[in-house]
């Protein structure tokens, strides 16, 4: 008997384990290049081992796409289990070409109606939209439904980074602006967003992690009101628990009836971000959405 919908993601979702047993999501693993060796991440026990890692190593590490073949041998499982249908979420196309390489490789594959779909995001905050898709498709819904939801949820989500330093953006690419752009950015606290092409761009600038912080929240009061739906707010942090603890105490006495999660900025990210990043964001509820008729 056929399956519904499969749900395919790259590791940069940071799905976890347990969910991706819990809602049946392929992972297809994305490489580190790190001191002329192919890594991933669950080679570091924690964050804080990568970063240690990082910062000793002879020569900063990069990222690169999930090969070819590791892609088609997701589509080859996801056929053997029984799919007929399936989704392809990616991180964002505005920092990463695999996008267009899962476009052209669903394109050709036979036997599998492959969906691609660009989260413009990365992290959890991709993951959220792969959390949800799963959830509909194990309720039975079409594929037609479960993309109106996700969309809704992409278009609400709003994301803010803090990095402590922009030279590692700089170093990998994945900052828009130009050179001149991220001169002006040294030596102060950057605050980061992605755009509508889902590219990282400088939205403003702060001396101090405290009236960074200052910004996004009075940021947060002026759009809360334009939500329909209950709001989910996600802390992430790259080896920065402290701080983003700090902030979810200061953020739930300030709202305690909106509910605020911890996410991790990984080394597959963390290797553009560098140690130390943070980040605030906001969106519908995943579940709440799911849970409408």
């Amino acid at each position: 008997m056929a399956k519904n919908i499969a749900i395919i993601v790259d590791s940069t979702f940071y799905i976890s384990k347990e969910d991706e047993k819990k809602y049946s999501i392929y992972v297809i693993p994305t490489p580190i290049l790190f001191n002329g060796k192919v890594r991933y991440d669950s080679d570091w026990s924690s964050p804080a081992k990568f970063f240690k890692d990082m910062n000793a190593a002879k020569e900063m590490p990069s990222t690169s796409m999930a090969s070819p073949a590791d892609v088609l041998k997701a589509f080859d499982q996801v056929k053997a289990d029984g799919y007929q249908q399936a989704i392809f979420m990616t991180m964002s196309s505005g920092i990463s070409g695999f996008y267009n390489l899962a476009v052209n490789l669903a394109a050709d594959y036979e036997g599998l109606d492959i969906l691609v779909w660009d989260s413009r995001f990365t992290i959890m905050v991709s993951g959220v939209q792969a959390l949800m898709a799963a959830d509909l498709a194990a309720q039975g819904k079409t594929r037609d439904q479960i993309m109106e939801k996700v969309a809704r949820l992409r278009n609400s989500t709003h994301v803010f980074i803090i990095v402590d330093d922009i030279s590692h953006l700089k170093r990998t690419g994945r900052l828009a602006g130009g050179v001149a752009l991220v001169a002006g950015l040294l030596n102060i606290k950057p605050i980061l967003t992605f755009n509508d092409e889902g590219k990282i761009v400088a939205i403003a600038k702060e001396r101090h992690l405290k009236r960074a912080w200052d910004w996004v929240l009075k940021r947060f009061e002026m759009d809360l009101p334009s939500f329909d739906e209950p709001v989910r707010v996600l802390l992430a942090d790259a080896n920065n628990r402290e701080l983003t603890t700090k902030w979810q105490a200061s953020f739930k006495e300030a709202y305690p009836d909106l509910r605020s999660d911890l996410i991790t900025i990984g080394p597959l990210i963390g290797v553009h971000t560098g140690e130390k990043a943070v980040g605030f964001v906001y969106m519908d509820d995943w579940q709440t959405i799911a849970r409408e008729a």
